[in-house]
């Protein structure tokens, strides 16, 4: 072989390594690409789960005469997969300890919570007695809710709790009739995902005539508030 066609195939092999480093490179970008569009979308439909979650919450409440029940935890939605408690399988993979969750939301914290921690004034939590006692009322897996052409891997968890304006010191009840914070509840909603994804949802609803003051006004629903919540704050 002389000099000149050793230099060719020394040449031949840096091109080729060289097209051959574009092409991975190439690949590995649209890999990335199709990943984190397929994240995005996983996302979304996780939102909009979760808002659909607070939907199904509405609709059971405004079948419940009396709100106190589900403060207290004595009455749950038609959604729910079992007693409000344990650990449960995500769809997709993983799993959610419904128990933990709702002590996070009350205290901070995994294990059961005392009645001093939940009161306790923290940056969180700064209402002292009147501090939400949250209570599971609608939780299962989106799949249960109906058949879907393509449905967002996820599980559902709707908690309940009074409003805590109210200076009634009576998380438990709403607040008399009249009072600051009658007719007013908050609802926080998480869908929960694969690989520790989540998206969660509050929203503040209250009790009351949709049309006016008349006195055949209908009473219903209304969704005072809604925000997309970006970390664990109860």
């Amino acid at each position: 072989m002389s000099a000149q066609q050793g230099v060719a195939l020394i040449l031949v092999i840096l091109v080729t390594s060289f097209l051959s480093a574009i092409g991975l490179g190439l690949a590995l970008i649209v890999a990335m690409d199709r990943l984190a569009t397929g994240n995005l979308r996983g996302s979304v439909a996780m939102l909009y789960a979760a808002d659909a979650a607070i939907e199904l919450a509405i609709r059971d409440l405004a079948h419940l005469a009396d709100w106190n029940l589900a403060l207290a935890g004595d009455v749950r939605g038609a959604f729910a997969d079992g007693e409000p408690s344990g650990v449960r399988e995500i769809p997709g993979g993983g799993a959610i300890d419904l128990t933990a969750a709702t002590n996070q939301l009350n205290c901070g914290r995994d294990s059961d919570c005392t009645v001093a921690q939940i009161e306790s004034n923290t940056r969180e939590r700064p209402w002292g007695r009147n501090n939400a006692h949250w209570r599971l009322f609608a939780y299962g897996p989106l799949g249960n809710l109906g058949h879907f052409a393509r449905p967002a891997p996820c599980y559902l968890a709707v908690w309940l709790a009074d409003d805590p304006r109210e200076d009634d010191e009576d998380p438990l009840s709403d607040a008399e009739a009249d009072a600051p914070g009658h007719g007013v509840l908050r609802v926080r909603a998480a869908a929960y995902g694969p690989l520790g994804t989540r998206r969660a949802i509050e929203a503040e609803l209250v009790r009351g005539c949709l049309a006016g003051e008349e006195a055949e006004c209908p009473m219903g629903i209304r969704v005072q508030s809604w925000r997309e919540l970006r970390q664990n704050v109860p």
